[in-house]
This record gives C-alpha cells, structure tokens and sequence, in this order.
C-alpha cells in the first residue's frame, strides 16, 4: 500500500503528463496494480537519483541504465523512476519484467519494510514527466512526506500505547510501574509530542490540499518533526519496558528499528529544516492564513477589525503598540485602562460574551479572528483580561441575577478591573490546600476574610479581586471553600508589589486583615467555592489562545530581526533552532483548531491538556534562543524596544513553565487524565 499509494502514486499525480495518469492512476485507484518509486534519502528527494537514459533510435522509447540502492516492494507491477537525460532530470515508467531490470532484496535491521536494490542494463522505458517536472516533483514530495509523517505518528501511538499497557501490569516494590511518577511523566511526554504531532499532520494535510504558500515547507519540517517524535518515543518504550524492551520477542524493537531507519526517507530532520528555512524565514509570520476557508462574512469581518484596530491604534495609544505584553505589564497602565474604554465606545471588548450580558455574541469563528487581527496591529495587553475573560463568564455561569447586573456592565465598559486571587504560599500547584479564612460577621451579615494572596498580577491596578477562601472550618482539599468579590480599595487590604527576576513588579501578594465581602458578593452558595473556580479556569483554553499565538509570532519575527541584524541568520545552527521555533508555531496553531472544534460537552481532549505544557516550554526556549542570536549584546538592557522586547521573553518566559500549573503537575495531569494512570499519592 505505502510504495503505490503513498509513492508511486504521488510522483503519478504530479510530475507525469496526462496520458501516463490516465494509463495507470486509475488501476491504482481501482487497486488493481502495485507501482513503486526510489525511497530517497536526500533531502532534494529524487533528483539525486544515479539513474541516465538514453533514446532508443528515433521513436518514444527510452532506455535506463544505473543501480538505485532502496526501493519498497521489489515485487510491483510498475517502476516509477527518475533519470538524467542529455537536458537533465525526466520521469520514466518501467514495467516489471523488462529487460536489463533486475532486484536483489536487501537485508535490514528494519524488516518491517521490504526493500530492493534495483539495476537496470539499457532498459527500456516511457519517458513520461510532466511540462513543469520540478515543480511536480516538490508536490510530490511534499505529500510523501505528509503520508511519511502521518505513518510515523501512527507507530509513535502504537508505542505509547502498549508502553502504557505494559506499565500497567508490571509490578515492583509492591505495585505497578504506572504509579512511579518518574514512570508516569516519561508516558506524559511521550503523549505531549504525539498530540502536537497530531495537529501538526492534520493541519498540513489541510494546507496541501488548499495549496497554501508555505505548505511545501511545512510538510518537510512536519515530516522532521514525526521523524524525531516516533524516535523519542521508540526510544522511551524500550526504557519503560525494561529488560524485556531489548529482546527480540517484544515489539519495541520493531519500532525502533523502523524509527531509526524512517530518519533518513525523504531527508533526515536537519537536512529538511535546512530545505524549509529558506521559505519560512522569508515569511511575514504575523500575516495569518486563517482567511483560507472562511465565508465572504467572515472575511468582512476580519476587514471590519482590521480597519477598526488601523484608524484608532493611533495617536496617544500608537505608544501602546505590541506593549504591555507578559513581562512588560507595567507599561503605562492608565493609559492602556484608557485603551479598554476606547475598545468598548468601539464596541470591541467582551466579544464572545452574549448579547444580553452585554456582548456581542460573536460565533467562535469571529472571535478568533478578532483576537488574531488584535494581535497583528500590535492591540496592546489587555488590562481587562482578568474581568473579561475570567470573572466575567463566570458571573454569566455562576452569578445571580443581581451580581450580573451589578459587575458586568462595567467589565463591558472598560471601567472595572479585576485580579484573581487563588494562590497562596501553601496554595500554588496545590490549589485546594487554601488557608484564607472567611466568616460570617452575626451583625451585617457580610463575610469577613482573613489570609494572604500571592502572584497577584496586576493587583495594585486592579479595583476588585476574586477570592477563594474557606468557610467551613476544619474541612479540607475543595471542600468548604467560598468564592467571594472583594473592592480591593477599603480597610484591611493591603498590597505588597514582589521584583520579579526582570526587575518589574507586575505581581504582588495581598493581605486580608479582617477584609469585607458583602452577603450578595458571594457567587455560588458556600462550600460551593471550588465548582466555581475550576469552572473559571476552564475558561482559560478559550479562543484567545490563537491570539496569544499571534504574539509569538511578532516575538518569532524579532528574534529573525535580530538574527539578520547581527549575521547570525547565517549560522546553520541558529537556523536549524528557529526552524525548530517556526514548526512549533504552525504545532500551536493546529493544536488550538483541534481544541476549539472540540466537543464542548466533554472533559478536556488531550489535545486541550496538552497545550498549557507545549507552549509554555516553547515560548522558554524561544527567549533561549532570542538571547543566543543577541549574543552579548544581550547582556545589557537595550534602548531599543525590539531587542528589550526579546530579553523581557527570555526572563519572563521562565514564569510560563511555572504558573497556572508547573510543568511537574502538567505532566501528572496528562498521564492520569490523557493515559489513564494511577492518580498520583495525596497526603
């Protein structure tokens, strides 16, 4: 199936003229004939092919002299071949039992593939290339590469899989290996890569197939990318499985063997990053391919924006442009609160909210590409974020009546700002282990809270603050929590900026001595505290994600600045590594567009428990890389923003692996939730 369908049938579909189609596509179709092509190992694919041809007199025939060292099926129907001519490189087709063709199998330490060496002696054969064959060829290949990548996903499944399987039965020190949370989070990584490389398969399949510009690139970097994963993960299953993963009579080997020998099919990953680099370090990644697909309104929509964002990002706010951003929260935040009101007299904030809550009731479709046109014209960071995308949808969830009425038309309005107040110093990862107390004054009825909060960002701009506190004493974990609305401007609070490591303050603890929320401020009922919190935080995997991207594509785009500023473009390895940066940018993108076609009525997706890990370590590695391409120069807080912009990443991009989650408690996450492993020991 894969040498004719996945090989032979692409070069046909691509690179031939229409009479050879027509001759032998059809059989293929109907399955009805094997046809098979030259694995190439090159990253050029088949045009480094050893094969010459010659005319045979006058006429349409051809003869093929040379060896081609690995070809799939050596017992197919049809040859598909390439062969250098006196004009150069032309596609021929050589039937089986032609003469001078001869095949000698070969013996692989991957024999899960059968493979041949193919000679020919003055063979005969139809020449058959198409009127533009390079252009063709780099089609075909390209969608080799997809069918490679998508195969290889496949057998990266299949060892985690049984891995997890095996993991499961095996027993030491009393219980299953599952349970070892060194176990567990080795299963986890190998889920986290998969998932991306899920996404990443689907959505170059959809861009071949809509013949987007960079769709060539992205199938070699993608093919790169499933190269590496199911090597990983080959690679893990044998470690997890122990002594039994290094003997022949268990599969791990096959894979790895198959893992080894599927980095070199169509160019190993660095020669196809190499191949891809030109054409995406060319691109203008903050320019969007989201319009491919969308209906005429959605585009007039997405122009609507556009145009709104271009006439009033302008004048006093042309200051805000790309500020405000993580790291950077501190910018000039009365005029960003100034920003907020002018999006709402637009119309723009609260988007998705529903119109009788004062929103605009847009579609998903709209409010991403909202949130990618607001991050392309430099839409400053969003001091309502937390009242908009947080306590907001969760007042229209969980609130009253009256707590609707009272707090979400000036969310809406661009005059109320909130900050969430969950962590505690004893309360990080750990959520429900809260030790802010609150009780019920006899007199007003009103809760009175005592305690501290702490990353508290934005905090000391912030007018109110939501705060999860317990009210049932003696109960612990999530049970006996209250979720409670706090002004922050009264008696018994107060606020303490902390430095962070860039030298900014965005974060803060807060201080709750004796502290007042009125009765109504109460969302839920008590001892209903944690239902509504973890309701918010699902809210946190919401559209915006595909704006957040946006800005790491701007952040991407800067690091390339810089790079050709200094040279550094030039260094293979740098280019190499921003290969790297750029194919998790397009594993981002995918992955949000698996998250957001989800079904809303179920638990998250792995493609949804994933995301907070992937991009997290993504955008740290892209402020390692920043600063390599800055060198020395980055040592020195810059004048210039761009450069500042990029060591603000490089700093605060180590918060990203931290907060809402550590990269510790995602992995347990993944590994109970995706993989279905045994929950990791409470106290």
């Amino acid at each position: 199936f894969f040498s004719t369908a996945c090989l032979a049938a692409p070069l046909l579909a691509h690179a031939a003229d229409a009479d050879t189609q027509q001759a032998w596509l059809p059989r293929i179709a109907a399955g009805g004939l094997r046809a098979t092509a030259p694995l190439a190992s090159a990253a050029d694919s088949w045009q480094s092919t050893c094969l010459t041809a010659c005319r045979d007199g006058d006429g349409e025939q051809w003869r093929l002299s040379g060896a081609l060292s690995r070809v799939p099926d050596p017992g197919a129907d049809l040859f598909v071949l390439l062969a250098n001519d006196e004009q150069g490189p032309a596609l021929f087709v050589v039937e089986a039992g032609a003469d001078g063709l001869a095949t000698e199998a070969l013996t692989t330490w991957d024999a899960t593939r059968r493979l041949a060496r193919v000679t020919l002696d003055n063979t005969p054969a139809r020449r058959c290339d198409a009127s533009d064959l390079a252009k063709g060829l780099e089609r075909a290949a390209a969608e080799v590469r997809l069918y490679l990548a998508a195969e290889q996903l496949g057998a990266a499944q299949r060892c985690l899989d049984m891995t997890v399987d095996y993991c499961a039965e095996r027993k030491q020190f009393g219980r299953t290996i599952a349970s070892f949370q060194a176990v567990k989070h080795r299963c986890a990584r190998m889920m986290v890569d998969i998932e991306a490389l899920r996404s990443a398969v689907h959505g170059a399949a959809i861009a071949l197939n809509r013949s987007s510009p960079q769709a060539l690139a992205e199938c070699a970097l993608i093919k790169a990318l499933a190269s590496d994963t199911l090597f990983f993960c080959a690679g893990e299953a044998i470690q997890l499985h122990g002594g039994v993963g290094f003997t022949w009579e268990y599969d791990p080997q096959l894979y790895f063997k198959r893992a080894r020998a599927a980095l070199h099919w169509m160019g190993d990953p660095a020669a196809l990053r190499a191949l891809a680099a030109p054409t995406l370090l060319a691109a203008d990644n903050e320019k969007s391919d989201a319009a491919e697909g969308e209906t005429d309104a959605d585009q007039a929509f997405r122009s609507e924006v556009a145009d709104w964002l271009a006439k009033h990002l302008t004048g006093e706010f042309a200051a805000l442009k790309h500020r405000g951003g993580p790291g950077d929260e501190e910018a000039d935040p009365e005029l960003r609160k100034r920003w907020e009101r002018e999006l709402a007299a637009g119309g723009w904030t609260c988007v998705g909210w529903p119109s009788e809550h004062g929103g605009r009731g847009l579609s998903i479709d709209q409010q991403v590409i909202f949130h990618e046109e607001y991050a392309r014209a430099g839409g400053p960071g969003r001091m309502g974020h937390i009242g908009e995308g947080l306590i907001g949808p969760a007042l229209i969830e969980y609130g009253s009546a009256e707590q609707q009425a009272e707090f979400l038309p000036d969310i809406v309005a661009g005059n109320t700002f909130w900050c969430q107040g969950y962590s505690e110093p004893s309360a990080g990862s750990d959520l429900a282990n809260i030790q802010t107390k609150c009780r019920v004054d006899d007199a007003s009825g009103d809760w009175i809270v005592d305690g501290q909060k702490v990353w508290t960002s934005l905090a000391q701009d912030s007018d109110w603050i939501f705060v999860l506190a317990r009210c049932e004493p003696g109960s612990k974990g999530p049970k006996g929590l209250a979720f409670l609305l706090l002004p922050l401007d009264q008696p018994g609070v107060s606020i303490k900026p902390i430095r962070q490591i860039s030298g900014s303050a965005e974060f803060n603890e807060v201080f709750f001595d004796g502290a007042i929320a009125k009765q109504e401020h109460i969302v839920g009922a008590p001892g209903e505290g944690w239902k509504v919190a973890m309701g918010l935080l699902e809210v946190e995997r919401g559209v915006s994600t595909l704006g957040q991207q946006m800005h790491f594509a701007h952040e991407f785009d800067l690091v390339v600045k810089a790079a050709r500023a200094n040279g550094r473009i030039d260094d293979p390895l740098i280019r190499d590594r921003l290969a790297r940066a750029w194919t998790g940018l397009r594993v981002m993108r995918y992955n949000a567009q698996r998250m957001l076609a989800g079904d809303k009525t179920t638990s998250l997706g792995r493609e949804a428990l994933i995301y907070k890990y992937y991009w997290s370590n993504w955008h740290r590695d892209l402020g390692e890389l920043a600063m390599d391409v800055l060198g020395e120069a980055g040592d020195v807080p810059a004048e210039d923003f761009d450069v500042l912009r990029l060591q603000q990443v490089f700093l605060f991009s180590r918060a990203d692996t931290i907060y809402a989650g550590t990269n510790e408690i995602q992995l347990n996450l993944i590994g109970e939730r995706g993989l279905g492993m045994p929950r990791q020991a409470r106290g």
